[in-house]
């Protein structure tokens, strides 16, 4: 499951910072994806504002389709 993120990463401009951490900036906006054991952690930051953090487990992630709620975890916040 956690290939499968980092996939996901890299094809929607994602740079690899590190062993499963990955980071895209546009517009004012850093995210940050950092995949753990069990889970992935999503950091959204925007200039001015406090940083956004939100964690979900991959069961949770990989039920139904994982690239629309990776998607949707990016675009609500």
């Amino acid at each position: 499951m956690a290939q499968m993120i980092a996939e996901w990463a890299i094809q929607n401009g994602f740079n690899l910072l590190d062993s499963w951490r990955y980071r895209r900036s546009n517009e004012g906006r850093t995210v940050t994806i950092e995949i753990k054991r069990f889970s992935v952690v999503l950091i959204d930051e925007r200039a001015g504002v406090r940083p956004q953090i939100v964690s979900t487990l991959f069961k949770d992630l990989f039920f139904g389709s994982p690239n629309g709620k990776l998607e949707r975890l990016l675009l609500d916040r």
